[in-house]
């Protein structure tokens, strides 16, 4: 049988487009796994797709998720793909290449990959079927002309919106800043005199650094919320007035705020700041010139992700308070697994362990004492007593509170236990 032009949505019979919509109806509910297969495919053959880049990799993931959901609910109803615009998650990593510096062709290479391992779930799924061979061999010819179609038919927004961003960028100073940022977070040797002209932004003093993103809300957030945010830091922070910020596609921006470090009453006075406005912020430590700069960015970054894991309601999380779960967590799933092991009873999700958990919790973070952990929880001393031995106890840690148990408390956020009242 002839193989459809490239372009066209193939021709099928009866019998073909039945399998073909129970073959969809069979994948549909594992699309999340296979995204992330397809995610990890790519970043394996893609060298200059950075893994350690948190912030890429989730808009990798969300941009193969709702693509691989919608392909395969328009090869369920064979909708014609040039009718279908790409998903929204699929144009913001577009434009998050931009931001990085990737060419265009690595986002034209990811979802050709994307087609191909797409395209081997099937092949592998109508093999599996039982079918009668002839029928099985016309869907697998009219799937991939079907999915060639779609692939062109998508990437030619995509290639729209990553040079239309390209172009923004190159027409304003927020691209040269940008630029400049990106090299001295690459520790290039730029002359700090000119760096600074570049930034509008002193580099020759104390740092804090700043990220700030908005709270689990779908899409971006409006405009000027994140700056608005790293404006927040600077005052609260005391700073000049004029932070550095860079706003980045898929809800994250990066600041700098010049001023010698934050005290508590400034901390506090940024989660006061914050609340309600949907955007959270991490700091790093305050660090001397470009040196500085760049040492304070990491640790910033490094606080965002500890918050994202471990305390997503936290408002302001300062790298200092988080040092320790930072190095807990660089291997999420060993951390997951010590939690789980180390906790025992009191990592099942039930009323009982949530809310033993949520007193040792509290007694470990109010350095052990019985009196001020009752009077946080509202408790009477003697049922924090109570509760706190019973919870040790369960985890059958004899050395407890020991560093051990400790690190597995700080960990429990990673088994996805709900908070519990006291």
């Amino acid at each position: 049988m002839a193989i459809p032009a490239l372009g066209a949505v193939p021709d099928r019979s009866p019998a073909c487009e039945a399998l073909v919509r129970r073959t969809a109806e069979r994948i549909e509910p594992g699309v999340g796994q296979i995204a992330e297969q397809l995610i990890a495919r790519v970043l394996e053959e893609i060298n200059v797709l950075d893994p350690g880049d948190e912030d890429l990799v989730e808009a990798l993931h969300a941009a193969s998720r709702g693509s691989v959901a919608l392909l395969t609910a328009m090869t369920r109803t064979w909708t014609d793909p040039h009718v279908v615009p790409p998903p929204h998650e699929a144009v913001v990593l577009a434009r998050g290449l931009v931001a990085r510096g990737i060419s265009i062709e690595v986002l034209i290479r990811t979802y050709r990959i994307g087609q191909a391992g797409y395209h081997d779930v099937w092949h592998r799924e109508l093999g599996a079927s039982g079918e009668d061979p002839a029928l099985v061999l016309e869907a697998l010819h009219a799937c991939s002309a079907f999915f060639f179609t779609w692939v062109d038919a998508v990437l030619a927004p995509l290639i729209d919106a990553y040079e239309a961003e390209r172009t923004r960028r190159l027409l304003g100073a927020q691209a040269v800043r940008a630029d400049t940022v990106r090299a001295i977070l690459a520790g290039e040797a730029l002359d700090p005199a000119v760096a600074g002209a570049r930034l509008g932004y002193t580099l020759q003093r104390p740092h804090v650094a700043v990220v700030a993103w908005a709270s689990g809300a779908r899409g971006e957030p409006r405009q000027d919320a994140l700056a608005d945010a790293v404006a927040a830091a600077d005052r609260a922070l005391g700073g000049d007035g004029r932070p550095l910020v860079l706003q980045l596609p898929g809800g994250v921006a990066h600041g700098w705020v010049g001023r010698p470090g934050p005290a508590a009453a400034a901390l506090g006075a940024l989660r006061d700041a914050l609340r309600g406005q949907g955007c959270h912020v991490a700091l790093g430590d305050a660090a001397e010139g470009v040196d500085g700069f760049r040492r304070s960015h990491e640790q910033a970054v490094r606080a965002r992700r500890v918050a994202r894991l471990l305390r997503p309601a936290a408002l302001v999380t300062p790298y200092v308070e988080v040092i320790v779960a930072d190095l807990l967590t660089r291997d999420v799933e060993a951390a997951r697994e010590v939690a789980r092991a180390t906790l025992g009873p009191l990592a099942r999700d039930d009323d009982s362990a949530r809310r033993l958990l949520a007193t040792l919790r509290t007694y470990l973070e109010e350095g052990q004492s019985f009196a001020r952990t009752a009077r946080r929880l509202g408790l009477h001393e003697n049922t924090v007593a109570y509760r706190v031995r019973r919870a040790i106890e369960l985890t059958g840690q004899d050395d407890a509170p020991g560093g051990l148990l400790q690190a597995a408390v700080t960990l429990a956020p990673l088994l996805d236990i709900q908070p519990a009242a006291s």
